[in-house]
Order: structure tokens, then C-alpha cells, then sequence
């Protein structure tokens, strides 16, 4: 019960992150848009193109965080796979 109560809230974790690093970036480009057309007087257009670079630069990093937690899961699984062996032959030596 342990184990599957740590693995939910470790993905529930991976996932409101990944959702932030999506919208955070999309977020600072409607803010600088709004900044730009309100105080530099730039035309509306303007919030097409930085929304869409948010949308990809968050794309990019959502992509890159779900990869590299995958990675490390992959890591902790194989150190736990290690130390279960270890613990099954008696062999604690490290």
C-alpha cells in the first residue's frame, strides 16, 4: 500500500510539473505581448507571435522534464532492483 501511495503522488508530482513548465512559458508571452502593445505601442498581431513562441519554448521544456524524469526513474529502479538482489543473496558488500 506504501509503495503504490509513493509511486501515485510521484506521478502526480512529474505531472503538475510538467503542466507548469508548459504554462509558464506561455504565460511570460502574453505577458511581454500585453506589455508590448499597452506601453510600447506596437501593433495586436504582436500577441500571435510571442503566444506562439511561449507555446513552443514550453512545448520544448515540458518534452525535455518528462525525459529526463524518466531517466531518473529508470535510475532509481535499477538501484532498487540492486539493492533487492543484494538483499536476497546476503551480499551487502557495496
Amino acid at each position: 500500500m506504501y509503495r503504490k501511495l509513493v509511486s501515485a503522488l510521484y506521478v502526480l508530482n512529474i505531472v503538475s510539473q510538467a503542466i507548469f513548465t508548459l504554462l509558464i512559458p506561455i504565460g511570460i508571452g502574453a505577458l511581454v505581448s500585453f506589455l508590448l502593445v499597452e506601453y510600447a505601442s506596437l501593433p495586436p498581431w504582436i500577441w500571435a507571435i510571442f503566444i506562439t513562441l511561449g507555446a513552443m519554448t514550453g512545448l520544448y521544456s515540458m518534452i525535455k522534464f518528462i525525459l529526463s524524469a524518466m531517466a531518473g526513474l529508470e535510475r532509481l529502479e535499477k538501484e532498487h532492483n540492486i539493492k533487492e538482489k543484494q538483499e536476497k543473496t546476503g551480499n551487502n558488500d557495496e
